[in-house]
């Protein structure tokens, strides 16, 4: 069974650096569901939050 690697919001925020509260707020603005710390990303959402900071920030 193939299964994507699942990343933590908590993961991806000391990844990027950046406060998990604003990676939960962007998952709200981006229709992400996530609405905890210990919630679970998709590589591909992960990706999408990654890009927006690229593109936003």
């Amino acid at each position: 069974m193939n299964m994507s690697k699942k990343l933590r919001v908590l993961e991806l925020s000391e990844q990027l650096q950046k406060n998990a509260d604003d990676i939960i707020a962007i998952c709200v603005l981006l229709d992400i569901p996530a609405n905890s710390r210990i919630s679970c990303l998709s590589n591909e959402n992960a990706q999408k939050i990654i890009d927006y900071y690229k593109e936003n920030l």
